[in-house]
């Protein structure tokens, strides 16, 4: 495995720890007061924090251990490295949180809409959370786990099924420990907040371009694209439906803001330009993500 360089380790540790804090606090400060368990390997621990009074940080890495050795054997050794780092460190940020808000008191509130709030607040910190984490290619660990593991054994079901599995079974598992069924519910509602939320903080901040461009001076635009926004492209062949007539289609991908100066450039040459435009997901490669 590749040692990071400091910079890397520097952007790892800093990701992690503003991704553990927010879960910690979305935790602490929200759902574990109103008896909300979130679902993952948090949820457990939340759980066992109620009943026995056990603390909720420690508790979540210790869930974690042995899916961090099932994670080593059969997944990859340098993710199980990463997400042990960020396991440990969203296990000793959740507890010295918790301390943190027994000083200045969780969320409290007379209205009858406090642990609906609780649960969308505290369900919108852990999603920003996991992201943050994502973002230092690691994870938290938990159902994360559990996801790679099962897609292994059962690739034929997506990992999302796989996670929303794992987490129904928390929610079950809540409505036995606090034996009130709202608190489940409000449970089931901090995991779908935390999972839009993550999934707009991943994808949504995703702003590329996808572009297939048809033009009678295609090899002008191709000329622009290349010498004015310093951008790659790929030349199709295509045929038009009604002359069978031969064309070149451009085919790109570049920025948001690099897409409207595509599209004046190529108005420019060719009003009568066919362009196709439409959000790429994740882009790997020269000039976008790093294919690692």
């Amino acid at each position: 495995m590749k040692k990071p360089s400091a910079r890397e380790a520097a952007v790892f540790l800093a990701l992690n720890l503003a991704g553990s804090g927010a879960f910690a606090f979305g935790v602490q400060y929200f759902t574990a007061p109103y008896q909300i368990a979130p679902g993952g390997v948090a949820g457990v621990a939340t759980i066992m924090n109620f009943l026995w009074g056990l603390p909720i940080g420690v508790m979540t890495f210790v869930i974690n251990l042995p899916l961090l050795l099932l994670s080593w054997r059969h997944v990859s050794r340098s993710f199980t490295i990463r997400t042990m780092v960020s396991t440990a460190l969203l296990s000793i940020l959740t507890d010295a949180v918790g301390v943190l808000v027994g000083l200045i008191h969780p969320y409290e509130s007379v209205s009858p809409l406090a642990p609906l709030l609780a649960a969308l607040f505290g369900g919108a910190l852990m999603g920003l959370g996991n992201a943050l984490v994502y973002f230092a290619h690691s994870t938290t660990g938990g159902t994360a786990i559990i996801g790679a593991l099962l897609q292994k054994r059962f690739p034929q079901f997506s990992l999302g099924k796989l996670l929303m599995a794992a987490n129904f079974m928390v929610v079950i598992l809540s409505v036995y420990a606090y034996g009130n069924i709202d608190t489940s519910l409000f449970a089931a509602l901090a995991i779908l907040t935390s999972t839009i939320v993550m999934d707009k903080m991943v994808y949504g901040l995703n702003t590329n371009r996808l572009l297939f461009i048809i033009s009678d001076r295609s090899a002008e635009i191709e000329e622009g694209i290349l010498k004015k926004l310093h951008r790659g492209v790929t030349i199709l062949k295509g045929e038009g439906g009604f002359r069978h007539s031969q064309k070149n289609i451009i085919f790109c991908v570049v920025s948001k803001g690099q897409f409207f100066k595509v599209r004046d450039l190529t108005l420019a040459l060719d009003p009568g330009a066919f362009i196709v435009g439409c959000s790429a997901g994740d882009v790997l490669g020269n000039g976008f993500k790093h294919l690692d």
